[in-house]
């Protein structure tokens, strides 16, 4: 006897920083976001078979805070076909090393070198998870002793 699994789920897809900068409403920073498009697949099995395209959104996504903006989609589109220099983002994130396995999660501003304590005494997946929620890569973590 066979069990097949059927059902929808949602992919994340990272676009990238696009657009320009704009306020954050739950923290009130500037920064240019990130676009992460959420497609919805019909699968068997876990294997995506049939692509919703009516049902993609779009979200911006702060890269300090984390919070979700909804956007239409006709506006995510016109700005992901923006390139985006790494200049306009003016962000670093910083794994501040505590003990062995315990890091201190802080986002720094390279302009101002202010720096925001996202979380304390995580660890080191908890940081890279948390880059990707908001658009980032976990390549860009930079370590600190």
């Amino acid at each position: 006897m066979a069990v097949i699994l059927f059902g929808t789920t949602t992919k994340h897809k990272i676009i990238g920083v696009r657009g320009d900068k704009v306020e954050c409403f739950h923290c009130h920073r500037k920064y240019a976001p990130s676009l992460i498009l959420e497609a919805e697949y019909f699968h068997i099995d876990y294997i995506p078979l049939y692509h919703y395209p009516d049902r993609d959104v779009y979200n911006t996504v702060c890269p300090v805070c984390g919070f979700k903006d909804f956007i239409a989609t006709y506006k995510a589109r016109e700005i992901s076909n923006l390139t985006v220099s790494k200049e306009i983002q003016d962000l670093s994130y910083l794994a501040v090393q505590k003990d062995k396995n315990k890091y201190d999660f802080v986002v720094m501003d390279n302009l101002t070198k202010e720096q925001t304590l996202i979380a304390p005494n995580v660890k080191m997946s908890e940081i890279k998870s948390s880059v990707r929620i908001r658009g980032g890569k976990p390549k860009e973590i930079i370590k600190v002793v």
